[in-house]
């Protein structure tokens, strides 16, 4: 009788042990995946960048008065190109795939050109100096573009856009016509600030969340300046044109 227990009790617990082994397993819990945060560009940002310009400056002479016209240059190019570096600091709105904004930068260069011509009025030589030489150039201007998935494979967004607005520059003329073997004759020089505008495209690119790379290539038109150059009854203008081109590669870091 024993015996029979023993073995009824053995059997029992192997058929527990068996159905327990054959229940399914309670799986562990899983968090839940969220979906990545969207790239925002809102916000206000500050940076630094480097510059290639091409000046294409020229002075064209308008009037001429007790000097021979063929004695002196009736058009002088000024062309010049040249390297240089500042700053900026802007604000974007983020409207989804639109992002507007409005931007101001100052760059310090030195790119200028100074042309000498010889003349002649019997019996005196003539020779004649203009020179053009810019050293700041800045704009304030509107930004319009939409935003990217990154285009290059180490960004994490990109933005492509077009721009424009006001542009300004610091610019120095000068002029010299100088009788030899007399010596000097009507001189003149001016430096102020000439105003115009500017427009271009250009693109940027979130490196990290904080820190974006600039690239932007413009366009500058400045106002016409008109300098004199006088002596007694002896004198000449020369009107001064300023347009070109300008090109950045800059970073902003993002607030």
């Amino acid at each position: 009788m024993k015996r029979l227990l023993l073995s009824l009790s053995a059997l029992i617990a192997g058929t527990s042990v068996s159905a327990a082994a054959d229940l399914p397993g309670r799986a562990a819990p899983v968090a839940p995946v969220l979906p990545a945060a969207a790239l925002s560009w809102t916000g206000f940002y500050a940076g630094v960048h480097g510059a290639w310009i091409r000046d294409a400056g020229e002075a064209v002479r308008t009037s001429v008065l007790g000097v021979s016209p063929a004695a002196l240059p009736a058009r002088a190019g000024l062309t010049d190109t040249g390297l240089g570096g500042g700053a900026q600091i802007g604000y974007l709105w983020d409207f989804g795939r639109l992002v507007a904004g409005v931007e101001a930068d100052l760059t310090v260069l030195d790119v200028g050109r100074s042309r000498s011509f010889e003349g002649e009025e019997a019996p005196f030589a003539l020779r004649t100096d203009l020179s053009s030489q810019m050293s700041l150039f800045g704009s304030v201007k509107g930004r319009l573009g939409m935003a990217l998935p990154g285009v290059l494979p180490f960004v994490e967004g990109s933005l492509v856009y077009v721009t424009g607005g006001l542009a300004m520059a610091r610019i120095e003329r000068q002029g010299r016509i100088t009788v030899e073997p007399v010596g000097l004759g009507p001189q003149a020089s001016h430096e102020d600030w000439r105003t115009g505008f500017v427009v271009g495209a250009g693109s940027e690119h979130r490196l990290t969340p904080t820190l974006s790379l600039k690239t932007e290539t413009l366009y500058y038109n400045l106002q016409d300046d008109t300098l004199t150059l006088a002596r007694s009854a002896s004198q000449a203008s020369y009107r001064f044109k300023n347009d070109g081109w300008i090109s950045r590669v800059g970073l902003n870091l993002r607030f």
